[in-house]
Parts: structure tokens; C-alpha cells; sequence
């Protein structure tokens, strides 16, 4: 899932001009992707793309300190949660987003969360909402796409 969605970032500026997801499906497979990893790929956009930003909002609003249900906790490692601390922290996640992100990141089997793929997710939500983001912090995140960073 994770190559996939790499692929659909470096190769679309936006996700509005995937097309349908038949023929998306089709460039998919012929480039040599499985039937399965696009699949999983594309409703996780899906569910992305489709999620309205209505209920993250109340979080704009809090000024406290995020605290993590159990099972959150045992769901996301520290050092993803670190992360989403550290790009909040930094203006590249307002709280709503970083609900949604945690949302997101939720969905995925425990052993498929890692800073790396939490990077790449948290790039793929903020580019599937269009949004800006600081230039060095953006740099760390594409990285999880580009491997090394281009920055020292």
C-alpha cells in the first residue's frame, strides 16, 4: 500500500486529477503493482479524500494537551505519536488535522506503523487536503517519500 501511495504523490500534484478509479486501477497494475496493494491503497485515499474536516474541527478549538486513549496507546508506537506532537508543535498540523491523521493511522495494522509510514500518511492527508506547509517541516516529510533528505 505504502509504494503505491508514494507513486500517486510523486506522480500527481493533486488527487482530483487521478481520473476514475477503474482506469487508475488499470496504470496501477500495468506498471506492476498487485491487485490487492492498489486496492488497499486507493480506499484508504478514499476514505481520505471523503472525510469531512466537520468533525475535527471542536479540536481547532481546545488549547490542552492531546492524552491518548488506551488504545491508542497500544495501537500507535511513541515515537509516532512523537511525531505528530513534534509537527503539531511546529504549525504543520492543527489539531483537527491531527485527529484526522490519528484516525487514519488507526486504521492500519499495528505492525505497519512506523515513523516512516506515518510520514508518508501524514504527507498523503495534508496533500489530499490541499495544505500548506512549512517549508523545512515538509522537507522531513518527504523524505518518507524520497528517502534521504535534501536539506543538511
Amino acid at each position: 500500500m505504502f509504494d503505491v501511495l508514494t507513486y500517486l504523490f510523486e506522480q500527481y500534484s493533486d488527487p482530483a486529477a487521478f481520473g476514475d478509479r477503474g482506469s487508475l486501477t488499470r496504470q496501477l497494475n500495468a506498471i506492476g503493482f498487485e491487485e490487492d496493494e492498489i486496492g488497499e491503497a486507493l480506499d484508504w485515499l478514499d476514505s481520505v479524500s471523503e472525510a469531512s474536516v466537520e468533525p475535527y474541527l471542536g479540536a481547532d478549538d481546545g488549547s490542552g494537551m492531546r492524552i491518548y486513549a488506551d488504545s491508542e496507546l497500544e495501537h500507535l508506537p511513541a515515537d509516532v505519536r512523537g511525531l505528530l506532537q513534534f509537527l503539531e508543535d511546529n504549525d504543520a498540523l492543527t489539531p483537527a488535522q491531527r485527529e484526522m491523521v490519528i484516525d487514519r493511522l488507526l486504521e492500519l495494522d499495528h505492525e505497519d506503523l512506523d515513523v516512516s509510514n506515518a510520514k508518508l500518511l501524514v504527507l498523503m492527508v495534508l496533500w489530499a487536503q490541499q495544505a500548506e506547509l512549512p517549508i523545512l517541516l515538509g522537507e522531513a516529510l518527504l523524505e518518507a517519500v524520497h528517502g534521504e533528505p535534501t536539506m543538511q
